[in-house]
């Protein structure tokens, strides 16, 4: 059985900024994270392999 991917980017909410990007096995449904200023915001396949080609 294949194992459901999703693609992510974590952005800090003070600065605006990307700190993390990748693939996890699991997802939340409000995107929140462990930490406070952290959203975690899921993105398809081809926009996850756009921001790969863009950095």
């Amino acid at each position: 059985m294949k194992v459901k991917e999703y693609y992510f980017i974590d952005v800090d909410t003070t600065t605006m900024k990307i700190v993390k990007w990748g693939i996890s096995n699991t997802a939340t449904l409000t995107g929140n994270t462990p930490i406070k200023n952290i959203q975690r915001i899921f993105l398809t396949k081809g926009q996850y392999n756009k921001l790969l080609g863009k950095i």
